[in-house]
């Protein structure tokens, strides 16, 4: 019995020993960098990057917190990631009156999660230039 053990399970042992951790364990998905929020009015644009070429089409889902980075968090949008693509951006214009939201982006087949990540956008229009007053000018 003992011989059987040492002829079936010390070769798979020594292998797991001189075998990095890396070869035995690679992540199935693409793993997303780079994942930033900017502020617009009344709106949301979100933006990141992935390490590595997907091989196949894969989801993302966008969620969205309102006022408590804990949650309840809510999809509001997804985004396939495809082959040959890197950069990604989604606008969430659903935003309410709130002061403040949570965003995370969970990847649909690995449950793999990146956030929360806090913003506040504004409320008011986009200033814009004033013009000078029209004069009319008359002959006399």
């Amino acid at each position: 019995m003992t011989k059987v053990f040492a002829l079936f399970f010390c070769p798979i042992l020594l292998l797991g020993l001189v075998i990095p951790k890396t070869i035995w364990c690679q992540s199935a998905g693409p793993t997303i960098v780079d994942f930033k929020i900017q502020a617009l009015y009344r709106s949301a644009m979100l933006t990141w990057k992935t390490k590595d070429d997907p091989k196949a089409p894969i989801m993302v889902q966008i969620l969205r917190a309102d006022t408590f980075e804990d949650g309840p968090y809510q999809e509001v949008g997804t985004v396939t990631l495809t082959p040959g693509k890197n950069n990604y951006e989604y606008i969430d214009k659903s935003m309410g009156a709130e002061s403040k939201y949570y965003y995370k982006l969970v990847i649909k087949e690995t449950n793999e999660s990146f956030g929360p990540i806090p913003t506040r956008p504004f409320f008011s229009p986009p200033a814009t230039r004033l013009l000078p007053s029209f004069q009319s000018w008359s002959s006399s």
